[in-house]
Parts: structure tokens; C-alpha cells; sequence
């Protein structure tokens, strides 16, 4: 029926860097995609039958096409049955990913919801990263009046760091960001690329070893602070030749940041070539086509 892989969401809100530039999740029309709608109406005609079966189908399908208010629906249903970790960090994802998707009044229930179900999940599994991760993330990304806390990030931030070294220092690097740190940003973001190289001498060694997730926000944070260029170039080329309808950041951004690492390193032509490539991409990119007039070439 469809291909369902485990979503990473290494960093579901989007990355705040310190040209102010914000970096979106992918989305998508599943209301305009006859395949989604055509096997939706086929799931549900069949949960009419046998509710049982299908209701898990349907809450994977959804959340696979990024109809989060459906997957929603169905995964807290499937709770009732099957209140499992995985279940209830979906739930969170899907309710954080939303609330990027609507106006800021009417992301406050999601913002609120994927607090609640992800807080639930890590109980659960205190030791899983992947539910450490989105929970610093809402944590520090969220108001204080909806439930977020600096402090409660930097004390699970100190938990992640005895289960995950290099995940640690990643959210540790976030969590500057969103702080406005960026000198603070910066020199976190190099000790994780000096941890990897401990670890891997060539970094097409750390294609098998890093979630694609993880691709992006090391080859954004190398275009945004001008460091590790040869290798975090390997990684965002590899996103951009790999790239599928499941990834997490959009195509266009990654082709930005690799032109900006093409361009700080005086290699013009290929940063000029790259920007191009987000353009045909995305034509309504408008970060991009900023970036392309702030661009001078011999």
C-alpha cells in the first residue's frame, strides 16, 4: 500500500540561525493526492467492517502523508488498544508539525497537545534519544505560559548527554541558537563535527551512522557559521542525491545551504549553480532568490 519509515524529527521546529532565516519543515496537499485519498476511502470503508484491523492503517497512512489532524485522530484512538510509547510520540509529532502549519492562534491546543504526548512518551522510554529530542525541542521552543522551560531543556539536555554524547552536544547547540548564542552555537556545533571525526576518519562513513535529519542541520550549520565546509558538503550532497518525499526538510533549502558553503569558499560557479537548483525547485523561493542577488560573479 505505501512505504512507512520511522520518522527521525530531529529538529521538528525549525532551525532558527543567526541571519534571523528560519529554515521550514516539508508539508503536503494531501487533500489535492488522489493516491492518499483513494486508499484512505478504501481504509475506512474497510474500519466500517473491522474497526481493529484497520485503525492502526489508518493512522500510519495519514501520518505518512502529513495529514496530521487525521493521524491525530486515529493514534489517540489506537491508545485506547495500544498506549505504547511509539504511539504516543506520533501523536506529539503530529500535533507539533501542525501547529507549524496554522496561524499562531490556533497552534496553542497542538503546541499544548504535543507537550502532553511526547512528555508521556520519554516516561515511558526514558532513554530513547529520538523522544529526548523532540521533547527538549518543545520544551525550548515553546512560551512558558503554554508549558515550555529553558530549564527543563537544559536539565534534559544533561540526560541526553549521558546516554548520547553527540546528540547532546547537538541539542546543546539548539538550544543556543535559540538563545541567541551564536558564538556559543558555533563553537558547539564544531565540537560535534571533532567528536565525528574522532569517531570516522572519512565522513562518507557517516552516511551509515546519522540519520538524514542530522545530514541537514550539519550542513545548515556549517553554511550558516562558515565551518567544516569539505565535510558537511559530502553530507548535504548526499541529502539533495538521496532526497524522497519523506524527508523532513524541503529540497530547496538543502541546494541554499549547499550554494552558501559553495560561496564562502570562492567557488562561485558551483554556488551559483546550486541556488539555480533550489529556484527550479521552488520558484516561489524567496530566500533564495535573495541569496542569488546578494551573490558576485567574475
Amino acid at each position: 500500500m505505501f512505504r512507512l519509515r520511522w520518522a527521525t524529527v530531529l529538529f521538528i521546529f525549525p532551525l532558527c540561525i543567526h541571519s534571523q532565516i528560519k529554515t521550514p519543515l516539508t508539508t503536503h496537499t494531501y487533500e489535492l493526492d488522489s493516491r492518499y485519498n483513494q486508499e484512505l476511502t478504501f481504509l475506512k470503508n474497510q474500519e466500517k467492517k473491522d474497526p481493529k484491523t484497520t485503525l492502526k492503517s489508518i493512522a500510519e497512512l495519514s501520518y505518512y502523508y502529513k495529514d496530521w489532524d487525521t493521524a491525530i485522530a486515529y493514534y489517540e484512538r489506537l491508545l485506547l488498544s495500544s498506549p505504547t510509547a511509539e504511539n504516543h510520540f506520533k501523536i506529539g509529532v503530529a500535533a507539533a508539525r501542525k501547529s507549524l502549519e496554522v496561524s499562531q492562534f490556533f497552534s496553542v491546543p497542538y503546541a499544548v497537545k504535543a507537550i502532553k504526548y511526547v512528555k508521556k512518551a520519554h516516561e515511558l522510554e526514558p532513554k530513547k534519544v529520538i523522544f529526548l529530542n523532540l521533547l527538549i525541542q518543545l520544551y525550548a521552543g515553546i512560551p512558558t505560559f503554554l508549558g515550555g522551560s529553558i530549564l527543563y531543556a537544559e536539565k534534559k539536555i544533561n540526560e541526553l548527554m549521558v546516554i548520547d554524547p553527540f546528540e547532546g552536544m547537538m541539542m546543546q547547540a539548539h538550544l543556543f541558537d535559540v538563545k541567541n548564542d551564536y558564538v556559543a552555537a558555533k563553537s558547539k556545533y564544531m565540537e560535534g563535527f571533532s567528536y565525528l571525526k574522532n569517531q570516522f576518519s572519512d565522513p562518507r562513513e557517516w552516511i551509515s551512522k546519522l540519520n538524514r535529519d542530522m545530514f541537514f542541520v550539519l550542513g545548515r550549520s556549517a553554511a550558516e557559521y562558515n565551518i567544516e565546509a569539505e565535510t558537511a558538503g559530502v553530507l548535504l550532497d548526499h541529502y539533495i542525491n538521496t532526497f524522497d518525499f519523506l524527508d523532513n526538510y524541503p529540497l530547496e533549502w538543502a541546494y541554499y545551504y549547499r550554494s552558501k558553503i559553495y560561496f564562502y569558499n570562492d567557488r562561485l560557479e558551483e554556488a551559483q549553480r546550486s541556488i539555480r537548483k533550489a529556484l527550479e525547485t521552488n520558484p516561489a523561493f524567496k530566500e533564495g532568490e535573495e541569496l542569488l542577488k546578494t551573490m558576485k560573479f567574475e
